[in-house]
């Protein structure tokens, strides 16, 4: 672990779980806490993209669920005692990226986050070719459009 004058001296990035060149800090409100947020749940880091006026924004997410995700995801290590996963076109922005969890939002919406440095990779990714053809962990909604049918 190496340390930047350059980054705020407040903040600690603790513990850091190594699964091949992906490391996962905590940050230090949220250390102790994630395996009870958790709940036995997973911890699965996915992203969503959009084009825009001819621009593609996006952003990571970090949500919990109570299943491990299918095939689709790779596992990438244990964090205080939570196992976490990850879109597979996120694996390069992760390894390229020294990454840390953190709560976000305000006091009564909490959520989890994830902060990348450099953020410059973000942007760089939501560029590459392909970053907007993905499968959805929510296609199962966009199906159901209608009610049952009366026959």
């Amino acid at each position: 672990m190496t340390w930047d004058a350059g980054r705020d001296m407040s903040i600690d990035p603790g513990p850091v779980v190594s699964h091949s060149q992906i490391s996962l800090g905590v940050e230090p409100s949220l250390r102790g806490s994630l395996a009870h947020l958790a709940n036995g749940r997973v911890l699965v880091i996915d992203y969503f993209a959009s084009r825009r006026c001819s621009v593609v924004v996006g952003d990571l997410t970090a949500d919990f669920v109570e299943m491990p995700p299918g095939p689709g995801n790779v596992e990438i290590g244990v964090v205080e005692g939570v196992r976490v996963f990850a879109e597979p076109r996120l694996l390069a922005v992760l390894a390229d990226t020294e990454s840390s969890l953190r709560l976000s939002g305000p006091p009564f919406a909490r959520h989890l986050a994830i902060d990348l440095d450099p953020p410059e990779r973000w942007l760089d990714f939501l560029e590459e070719p392909g970053v907007l053809v993905r499968r959805s962990r929510f296609t199962w909604r966009r199906g159901r459009t209608q009610g049952p049918s009366a026959s």
